[in-house]
């Protein structure tokens, strides 16, 4: 019999893209086997580990490195199939999702300015 999913965990999952979804999906089923946990012990966990590994996931905005015309960008979005669509529609590339707050404070000593542009 199936358990169904504590409604916190719920929520949470449902404000993750679709790659981090299926990411916490695998995880779960991962550490429900493995482990030998019941399932929504095992959802948890994977939440945890996905919020670890991406730990801006939540906060409604994804952070790409993107290469257009033989330079690479960082580009800040809320949507990210439609950002995959507008890049693939202009030419460009999706390298890599970054850690937004990684990038402001490696690469910023943070705190970084944002300046009004479009790719």
């Amino acid at each position: 019999m199936n358990t169904p999913m504590n409604a916190l965990v719920s929520d949470m999952v449902n404000l993750l893209d679709e790659s981090l979804r299926e990411d916490f999906e695998e995880r779960a089923g991962i550490i429900e086997f493995d482990a030998e946990l019941p399932r929504d012990h095992a959802e948890c966990l994977a939440l945890l580990d996905v919020l670890h590994r991406h730990p801006s996931a939540l906060c409604g905005a994804t952070l790409l490195q993107v290469k257009l015309k033989n330079s690479v960008y960082m580009g800040l979005t809320t949507d990210i199939d439609h950002a995959r669509l507008y890049l693939k529609n202009i030419g460009g590339v999706e390298i890599a999702f970054l850690n937004l707050k990684n990038v402001i404070d490696h690469q910023f000593e943070g705190i970084c300015r944002i300046d009004i542009a479009h790719f």
